[in-house]
């Protein structure tokens, strides 16, 4: 049987050194500024919530309504934010688009179409194609999804700005637009990757 990879706090140093020791741009990194902490959200709707609030607008501000909300609500379970209803998501800062994209969500978990729990046991093609049939949830947020809650490898998250920039700067003399959608490059740890350009580029926007 083979053995399934997954992203953990114990894991991630290990695959971060695997593509060190393969790739001369992902040694530079590791060498430049150091492995970065790993993180990681909890499976369920409570992360899917917070990623659709990430969308268009700084990480701190989705972070202020995450939490605002879920003081509000006594929590972000299915059952309390479709009970919630949506007028009530929008008194607590989701803008009308936002927060039909949650109630949404809700709704379709507390009418049983759809089962978190079931994703999580999917193949992540599988597990793409079904958050991305939902409301608000693109390629970039259900990628973010898999690689943050569920733990997977080789995800990568289309379209990520900071990826675009940062693929950029550590592989200067190659064109990086395709590279930088896809992270082929570096199958089959490409969620070890985005993390490792992530922290590359966190660090080079804080330098400057």
């Amino acid at each position: 049987m083979t053995e399934k990879l997954e992203l953990t706090v114990e894991t991630f140093p290990h695959y971060a050194q695997i593509l060190a020791k393969r790739y001369p741009e992902m040694h530079t990194i590791v060498q430049r500024w150091g492995v970065p902490s790993f993180w990681c959200r909890k499976p369920g709707i409570d992360s899917l919530v917070l990623i659709i609030l990430e969308q268009q607008i700084s990480f701190v501000a989705a972070q202020t309504i995450h939490r605002r909300l879920k003081a509000a609500l006594g929590g972000l379970s299915a059952r309390r934010i479709h009970m919630a209803g949506q007028e009530r998501l929008r008194e607590h800062g989701l803008t009308r688009q936002k927060s039909r994209y949650c109630f949404e969500i809700a709704r379709a978990i507390v009418e049983r179409r759809l089962s978190l729990g079931g994703v999580a046991k999917m193949n992540d093609h599988e597990a793409i194609t079904a958050l991305i049939a939902l409301p608000g949830i693109g390629p970039w947020s259900a990628a973010i999804y898999l690689m943050s809650a569920l733990g997977r490898i080789d995800i990568w998250p289309q379209g990520d700005l900071a990826l675009r920039h940062g693929v950029a700067d550590i592989l200067p003399k190659r064109k990086t637009e395709l590279l930088a959608d896809t992270g082929d490059r570096w199958q089959p740890h490409r969620a070890v990757a985005a993390r490792l350009v992530w922290h590359h580029y966190r660090n080079i926007q804080m330098k400057n």
